[in-house]
C-alpha cells in the first residue's frame, strides 16, 4: 500500500467540491453554495456527460477513486470534482434539470492523501500523462501560471505543455482583463456547450496587435499595461462585440487581420489610440469598417448574427455602465423555437425593420408568458395553468375551453401574482395594444425609437419570467393559486 494515501469509502454528503480547483476556479463566478458549483460543473464543464456515462455503465468505477484531503470532518475533493458533482446531481436529477433517472450512491471510493504536497505531486504527474492534455487552454494557462509564480522554471513546465511561455502570456493577460470584463469576460472563455464561449483563441490571436490595444509582454512573458484607458476600452469593446457576435471564429479573424479592430469602434474602442464614446447604444455589424454615426439612435443595425440572450452596450473612457439591450435569462431547457423568437426580436434592426421589431415584442412577450404559465410547476407538481386563477384566460364564462388563449387576461392574472411592486408595475405598464395594431396593420407605422423603447421595456419582463424556475416561484404569491 502507498503510505502517502489511504483507500477509503466516504459518504457522499461528506465530500466537498473544491471551488478552488485550478481546472475551473478562475472561470467560475458563482457562489460557494454546493448547488451552484454542481450546476456550473454540469453545464459548463460537461459533468452532465459524466452523469450520462455513469448511468450507462450503471456503476461508479471503483478503479477511479476521487483524490481527497481531510478538511475538518469532511473530505475536500482535489481531483474528480466532475465525477463527484455528477453523482450528487444524480441523487436529485429534476433539481438539476437532468433528463436521467434518479440514482443514489451512498458512498464513493476515495484515496485520502495525508499531505497536500504529495497529492499535488500526484496530480501533476497525472496531468503530465493525459489528464492535463484534456483541460481547456485557459485552464492549462492558469495552472502553468500558478506553477510559474511558485518558482517553477519554464523548462520544467515543458513536460506539461510544449509552449509554457505562451500560456504564461495568456494567464497574465487573463488576470488583467478579468478585472475589467468581470463575469462576462469569464463566460466568453468557458468551453461549455453553445457558441457564446470558447473565445480564448480569439484573444490570443489578437496578441499580435497588442501595441494597438494598450499593452505588451515583458521578457518574463507577463503582461505590461502601457495605456490603461486604451486597454480598458479594448477589453470592454471585445466583450460586448463577442456577446453580440458569438459566431466569431479565429478563422474569420485570421482573414481580416488588423482590420478586425475597426469592428470594435462602435463599442467604444479606437485602435489608433483613442477610446470613442458613442452617443447612445451601438451594435456591431458585419461591415469591418463600421463606425458610429453620432446619431441619437445608432444601436441595433440590421444584424442577424444569431446572438444568444446576452447584454450589450457602449463602453466609454468615462466608465459609464454598459446599457443592456438584450435579456439574460437563466431558465434551462427553454424550447428552441421560443429562444429563437426572442433572439429574432432583439436581432432585428429597428432602423430597417421597425414594424417587424415592434410586432415581435408582443409575440415574444405572449409566447414567453404562455410557456411559463404552462410549464412552471409548483411544489406539489401541478403546473400554474391548471389553477383556477388562470381559468378565464383559457375558458369562457360557461367553462368551455376557448379556441385561443386570451393573452390580455393571462397577462393580468400573472401580473396579480408578482410580489415585487416595481416589477408588477413594469408588467402593468407594458402595453400590448400598440404592437397589436402594428401586427394587424391598422394604418399605423412604427418608428425606430418606438420599436427600441418597446424592446428595452420588454427586457426585464422576459428576464423575470425566464429566471430559474424555483426563483420565479419564490417571486410569485402562490397562495392565490
Amino acid at each position: 500500500m502507498n503510505t502517502k494515501s489511504t483507500p477509503l469509502n466516504v459518504k457522499l454528503q461528506d465530500l466537498v467540491l473544491d471551488k478552488n480547483n485550478p481546472r475551473f476556479a478562475e472561470l467560475y463566478s458563482g457562489s460557494e453554495k454546493e448547488q451552484d458549483i454542481i450546476e456550473y460543473l454540469l453545464y459548463t464543464e460537461s459533468a452532465d456527460d459524466v452523469a450520462s456515462a455513469i448511468i450507462e455503465a450503471n456503476e461508479f468505477y471503483p478503479d477511479r477513486p476521487l483524490w481527497v484531503l481531510k478538511s475538518g470532518d469532511k473530505y475536500l475533493v482535489k481531483d474528480g470534482n466532475r465525477r463527484c458533482a455528477a453523482i450528487k446531481a444524480l441523487k436529485h436529477p429534476t433539481k438539476y434539470d437532468l433528463d436521467l433517472p434518479k440514482t443514489v450512491f451512498e458512498e464513493l471510493p476515495v484515496l485520502l492523501y495525508n499531505r497536500e504536497s504529495d497529492l499535488d505531486t500526484r496530480i501533476r504527474q497525472e496531468h503530465t500523462s493525459n489528464l492535463f492534455k484534456q483541460w481547456g487552454r485557459i485552464a492549462k494557462a492558469l495552472e502553468i501560471h500558478r506553477l510559474f509564480k511558485s518558482g517553477s522554471s519554464t523548462e520544467s513546465m515543458s513536460e506539461l505543455d510544449s509552449s509554457p511561455k505562451e500560456l504564461i502570456k495568456l494567464a497574465s493577460f487573463y488576470f488583467e482583463a478579468v478585472k475589467i470584463g468581470g463575469d462576462d469576460f469569464k463566460k466568453l472563455l468557458r468551453t461549455g456547450k453553445g457558441k457564446s464561449g470558447g473565445k480564448t483563441i480569439i484573444f490570443e490571436r489578437l496578441f499580435k496587435f497588442r501595441n494597438d490595444c494598450g499593452y505588451t509582454f515583458k521578457r518574463t512573458n507577463e503582461i505590461s499595461i502601457k495605456n490603461q484607458s486604451l486597454f480598458e476600452s479594448y477589453i470592454k469593446a471585445m466583450v460586448e462585440y463577442l456577446k453580440d457576435n458569438p459566431e466569431t471564429t479565429s478563422r474569420k479573424l485570421d482573414k481580416e487581420q488588423k482590420s478586425f479592430l475597426s469592428k470594435l469602434k462602435p463599442y467604444g474602442f479606437d485602435s489608433k489610440g483613442k477610446s470613442t464614446e458613442s452617443s447612445g447604444e451601438t451594435n456591431a455589424t458585419n461591415d469591418s469598417s463600421s463606425t458610429t454615426s453620432g446619431s441619437n439612435d445608432s444601436s441595433n443595425s440590421n444584424n442577424n448574427d444569431g446572438n444568444s440572450g446576452t447584454e450589450t452596450g457602449s463602453s466609454t473612457n468615462s466608465g459609464r455602465k454598459s446599457i443592456k439591450h438584450k435579456p439574460i435569462y437563466k431558465r434551462k431547457k427553454i424550447p428552441a423555437a421560443l429562444e429563437g423568437l426572442i433572439q429574432e426580436c432583439y436581432n432585428l434592426g429597428q432602423d430597417n425593420f421597425p414594424n417587424a421589431k415592434t410586432a415581435l415584442t408582443r409575440v415574444a412577450f405572449e409566447c414567453t408568458l404562455k410557456y411559463v404559465v404552462e410549464n412552471t410547476k409548483k411544489s406539489n407538481g401541478n403546473i400554474l395553468k391548471i389553477s383556477n386563477h388562470f381559468s378565464t384566460a383559457y375558458k369562457n364564462n360557461r367553462g368551455k375551453p376557448l379556441p385561443y388563449t386570451n393573452f390580455d387576461v393571462l397577462k393580468l392574472k400573472f401580473t396579480e401574482l408578482i410580489v415585487d411592486t416595481g416589477i408588477r408595475k413594469a408588467f402593468e405598464d407594458f402595453d400590448l395594444q400598440r404592437p397589436h395594431q402594428i401586427i394587424h396593420n391598422y394604418n399605423v407605422r412604427a418608428i425606430p425609437t418606438d420599436a427600441k423603447a418597446l424592446c428595452d421595456n420588454l427586457i426585464p419582463l422576459i428576464e423575470f419570467m425566464l429566471q430559474e424556475e424555483r426563483d420565479l416561484l419564490s417571486s410569485l404569491n402562490t397562495s392565490k393559486l
